[in-house]
């Protein structure tokens, strides 16, 4: 009996610690944040939104201290985050005004040609090779800049027309790139005509040549392996790694093991919105589709825990035999017991 009772405080004291201290250590080292959300627009104004929020209430707890610097400084946090707030509300309600429907694939090919994509990148399914390898293009713009022939798979219409017409403010860097240090790759303005319409145009051209289907590999290295090596199976970032690291402000890290040690969900939401899990990381918003992202987590998660399902059937058959045994365990200490008394 007394065996008894000493485990049902062990029991007790570590369901405790378990579901009283570790969900609040996790809270404060992994705040809460809203799941991954593909539509870019919402995603991006409620963050905003929250920091807007957060800022103010910043402010009511400086105004409390009577601390002048503390309260300009909230001041000025306040005054930063609604500035924020009002610049991606106005692009993307910018954004939304482009009609893709209307889009057309011919006229994008030709504004394609027209506005001097390929002096920079690949479309190699359309024939257009770059115009410089990998090492010599990450070494004049920092990282190399990607094949565009399958944009139109890896990201939806509507991410791709804001790439297209800002991408530093949809890939959200506009805090490391402005007029004294422009981002890469330039805006586009037009070529003449409509704006809005040239860019429907484009976004229509690169979903006309996009595949049907890409391989989870292959969707891995054209979103992430321009930086990112995955050593564990053979990919390799296809630039120079002193330029990457000079561009990124440190050496991305190897992704072969993230799946284990950064989780499933810390990837899906990392990816969707860089900027809301790390603030201020210089690494630019991934902008995949959903679906895209799915296969992006399926070949890190087959590199890096490829033995999970035999893992936890393992570890089910382990509890089955720790059961089994107690009970032969009791069953032994009643007989040995019983002899004593």
């Amino acid at each position: 009996m007394k065996e008894l009772k000493a485990f049902l405080i062990v029991v007790l004291v570590t369901g405790a610690i378990y579901w009283g201290v570790e969900p609040y250590a996790h809270s404060i080292l992994h705040p809460h944040v809203e799941p991954a959300n593909f539509d870019f627009a919402k995603e991006d104004t409620t963050l905003a939104k929250t920091n807007v929020e957060k800022a103010e209430a910043a402010l009511k707890a400086a105004q409390t201290s009577g601390d002048k610097s503390i309260i300009d400084g909230a001041t000025k946090t306040l005054e930063n985050a609604k500035a924020e707030l009002e610049k991606y509300s106005a692009f993307w309600a910018d954004i939304e005004s482009i009609d893709l429907a209307k889009g057309d694939a011919a006229s994008g090919a030709n504004l394609v040609a027209a506005a001097g994509c390929t002096a920079c990148h690949s479309i190699k399914s359309a024939g257009f090779e770059p115009a410089m390898d990998d090492k010599s293009a990450s070494e004049a713009y920092g990282v190399a800049p990607p094949d565009l022939s399958n944009i139109g798979y890896l990201y939806d219409g509507k991410f791709l027309a804001a790439l297209i017409k800002d991408p530093a403010m949809a890939l959200k860097v506009t805090h490391k790139f402005n007029d004294t240090n422009p981002f890469p790759m330039t805006a586009f303005y037009g070529a003449g005509g409509d704006l809005n319409q040239e860019i429907a145009d484009i976004v229509a051209y690169f979903k006309s040549i996009a595949p049907k289907e890409m391989s989870d590999r292959d969707v891995f290295v054209e979103s992430c392996a321009r930086c990112h090596d995955m050593k564990y199976v053979n990919v390799f970032a296809n630039g120079n790694k002193q330029s990457i690291a000079n561009y990124l402000g440190m050496t991305p890290p190897d992704l072969s093991m993230y799946i284990r040690s950064r989780s499933e969900l810390y990837l899906n939401n990392f990816i969707n919105d860089t900027q809301k899990m790390l603030p201020g990381t210089s690494m630019p918003r991934v902008g995949l589709n959903e679906k895209a992202q799915k296969q992006v987590i399926e070949y890190m998660r087959e590199a890096g825990d490829s033995k999970k399902e035999e893992r936890e059937t393992t570890g089910i058959y382990i509890m089955i035999y720790f059961a089994i045994l107690s009970v032969f365990a009791w069953a032994w200490k009643r007989k040995i017991w019983s002899k004593l008394h």
